[in-house]
């Protein structure tokens, strides 16, 4: 478009015989003579560059964390707690419910393995309106010593996890390995990567991985992808307390995650106090970069308050185990295919630098006086994911200290006819679409009688004076307001355009350093 508009204001040029003129009056000339456009965003790169870099210092002004009692620290950190449910969208009520269900067809039932140290069931619950979560259920043959939500990559299945279908090595299943040490184990199917759903029939399907189909619509509705995911895990936790409840007993609660798994593990004990412990395998790191992972984890305004070290400070004083696991590695969406639209976001992803996971491990520990446990391998190399010392660790952390060892024997390979990890997967992905579409055919409903239920006033006079708060949450949290120019509008300008009806100036004016507002 800007080559169309200057190969026209040049062809104008030569009909007119333009020339060099003077600038607007009470501007000076304006010299720059590349792109202003191309000159323009990178200068605003570099800007939002910098702010990035030092959101870290800034991020003090929103705690106030008192390292007296744990009872005061809980007190001192709870707004920040209360702020993340909020950006990440974990506000709707999940629905009550009194235990899991079991699925099954006529031809498979829904326990679908039993081996000598527990009994593997398909299981689904309850999440929100019209959202559930579904998986399998690892349920120990002895007294249970522990729960655990066992959270994988995005790209690995339930089954995977525990050697039902091919995928993970038996070394690297360590759901299975939770469960022969005598855990309840709960494995979540998490939304994936790939981009089968992410469409409409009637309109286009897109190559955006499924994470970015939800994170979209979402995104409007004050939800996310991520919010989404913790509430799945959340609602685990609700029954794992009600069996508590229900059974007399006070058995530990934690939560185990990998890569994808580990960024909703760690959120999700972020929020909930009654996670006792945390590991979170192949994602801690700073979220310095976040700029340049997958679209689907931006989380409006995150970095102003929340690192990765903040998150792990929400957890204390309950346990937090850290493993550097090699990751899976992303290097952008599926490539479009005929029949999709190449619409979504590039975004990159790979193991990080073990300094980098070092040094957020190392500022967690500076901002609550204590570092989370903290595993990688040999020679500064990667470990697991879920390796033997990460959960007898997270185990003992937890209050249930016990041996774990992977089982000598894998389990027989699934059994079930019927099954189909594909349609669970778009069982899932279609639950969260039909939600967020929901939300957005009562969305004026909803403003009307929470938000502007209160923007009442007489008359407009009366309304000049009541409005700011509006206009407040608008600005800053709607919009999220930059700090003010630092610069003198230092106006330039050069006439482009001259011809019998108008001139045309290019018009710059400083902003901030290496920024400017360029118009026409």
């Amino acid at each position: 478009m800007r080559s169309h508009f200057l190969l026209a204001a040049g062809l104008l040029a030569s009909l007119v015989s333009l020339s060099v003129s003077a600038p607007l009056p009470g501007t000076q000339p304006l010299s720059r003579n590349g792109d202003l456009s191309v000159e323009m965003v990178t200068g605003i790169q570099k800007f939002l560059l910098r702010e990035t870099e030092s959101s870290i210092a800034a991020r003090s002004r929103f705690w106030h964390r008192d390292l007296s009692s744990a009872e005061a620290y809980e007190k001192s950190v709870t707004a920040n707690r209360q702020h993340l449910a909020q950006i990440l969208g974990v506000v709707d009520r999940r629905v009550p419910f009194a235990s899991l269900e079991l699925v099954a067809t006529l031809r498979d039932p829904a326990r679908v393995v039993e081996t000598a140290q527990f009994t593997i069931f398909a299981v689904r619950w309850p999440v929100l309106n019209g959202t559930t979560g579904e998986g399998l259920l690892l349920e120990p043959k002895v007294a249970a010593r522990a729960q655990v939500v066992a959270l994988p990559d995005a790209e690995q299945t339930p089954e995977q996890l525990v050697g039902l279908a091919p995928g993970v090595p038996p070394a690297k299943q360590w759901a299975r390995a939770l469960a022969a040490a005598g855990c309840r184990v709960v494995i979540p199917t998490l939304i994936d990567r790939g981009d089968e759903w992410s469409g409409n029939p009637r309109i286009r399907f897109t190559n955006q991985p499924h994470r970015e189909w939800i994170y979209r619509q979402s995104f409007l509705l004050g939800r996310t992808i991520i919010g989404h995911e913790v509430q799945k895990a959340l609602a685990l936790v609700d029954w794992f307390e009600r069996r508590n409840q229900q059974d007399a007993l006070r058995l530990p609660i934690a939560v185990a995650g990998y890569a994808e798994g580990g960024l909703i593990a760690l959120h999700a004990a972020a929020l909930d106090t009654r996670v006792k412990a945390a590991l979170v395998s192949g994602y801690f790191d700073s979220r310095q970069g976040l700029w340049r992972e997958p679209i689907y984890r931006n989380v409006f305004g995150l970095l102003r308050e929340f690192g990765d070290a903040e998150l792990a400070s929400l957890i204390h004083p309950r346990a937090l185990i850290i493993e550097h696991s090699a990751t899976p590695t992303v290097t952008g969406p599926p490539v479009a295919r005929p029949g999709r639209s190449a619409g979504a976001a590039p975004g990159r992803w790979s193991t990080p630098d073990l300094a980098s996971v070092t040094a957020e491990v190392a500022r967690a520990g500076q901002l609550a006086g204590k570092a989370p446990e903290f595993f990688h391998g040999n020679g500064g190399g990667t470990t697991g994911p879920g390796s033997i010392r990460a959960l007898e660790a997270l185990l003992k952390a937890a209050g249930a200290p016990v041996r774990v060892d992977l089982p000598d024997t894998a389990p027989p390979a699934d059994p079930r006819r019927d099954f189909s990890a594909d349609d669970r997967q778009r069982r899932q992905v279609k639950e969260l679409e039909g939600f967020t579409q929901d939300l957005l055919r009562v969305a004026t409903y909803t403003r009307d009688e929470s938000f502007w239920a209160k923007a009442k006033a007489p008359s407009a006079a009366a309304w000049e004076a009541a409005r700011p708060p509006w206009q407040s949450n608008f600005w800053h949290s709607v919009n999220g307001k930059l700090p003010a120019a630092s610069l003198p509008a230092n106006a330039r300008s050069r006439e482009i355009l001259n011809t019998a009806k108008f001139t045309g100036y290019d018009v710059t004016l400083d902003v901030w350093p290496d920024v400017f507002a360029w118009g026409i």
